[in-house]
């Protein structure tokens, strides 16, 4: 599976590829110059608008995952409160190779 790297690399080469694209299409395109200028501001105007709209439809998703990830951690703590087990106070250490155990194993702490 690719990581989220090299598919934002990918992204982003196709995005660019695209618009180099289509500037090298008008700009040899047989069209007079305000037609042209014409063609290239609309293809602005809708560029912007698309990248608009694709960050809305990020942002949505950004606050939908949050809220998921508040009904799962309210879940999480009510299951443990049910359990008799106390809250724990959790703390975050990062190291080098990452939020592990001596044994290799990732810790889930509770927040």
């Amino acid at each position: 599976m690719a990581t989220k790297r090299e598919i934002k690399g990918f992204l982003i080469g196709t995005a660019a590829g695209a618009a180099i694209g289509a500037v090298t299409a008008l700009l040899l395109a047989p069209k007079e110059g305000k037609a042209l200028r014409k063609d290239i501001a609309e293809g602005a105007r809708q560029t912007v608008k698309a990248a608009g709209e694709a960050g809305e439809k990020a942002g949505k998703f950004a606050a939908e995952l949050f809220d998921a990830a508040a009904v799962w951690r309210r879940k999480k703590r009510e299951g443990a409160e049910q359990a008799g087990a106390p809250e724990q106070k959790a703390e975050v250490s990062i190291t080098a190779d990452g939020p592990e155990d001596s044994d290799g194993t990732l810790r889930e702490e509770a927040v």
